[in-house]
């Protein structure tokens, strides 16, 4: 989940990052995914905005994001999470009010690399 790439201080001149916390993909209470080695957590289905902004909260507790990004939680109504299309994690570039380019659906179809490219074919190299 944590940005592990440089090109968020490559292009901080021309992109603002923000990763949005979306619905839980695996609540605790829900369709619960098997614990991984060095992460557990224990998240429920979030019932209202503070249980989702906590929940953020704990993922900045175990990842670490580049200071040019920055987190968000989606409304309770996921108006985001509908909008893009994300379930469950997306990347998606917005210019002009417009999405200039939208990546696969994670986790099978999500692909940095395709982010990066379209960033130098926008901006060039850096």
């Amino acid at each position: 989940m944590p940005l592990n790439i440089k090109w968020d201080r490559e292009f901080s001149d021309v992109a603002d990052f923000l990763l949005v916390y979306i619905d839980e993909a695996h609540p605790s209470d829900g369709w619960a995914a098997p614990p991984m080695e060095n992460f557990s957590f224990e998240v429920r289905k979030h019932r209202n905005l503070e249980e989702r902004m906590f929940a953020a909260w704990k993922l900045l507790e175990h990842f670490s994001l580049p200071p040019q990004c920055q987190l968000v939680a989606d409304c309770m109504d996921n108006n985001a999470n509908v909008a893009y299309g994300v379930a469950y994690e997306r990347v998606c570039i917005v210019q002009k009010n417009k999405i200039a380019y939208l990546g696969g659906k994670g986790p099978f179809f999500y692909n940095l690399k395709d982010v990066r490219h379209w960033l130098e074919k926008s901006y060039g190299q850096r």
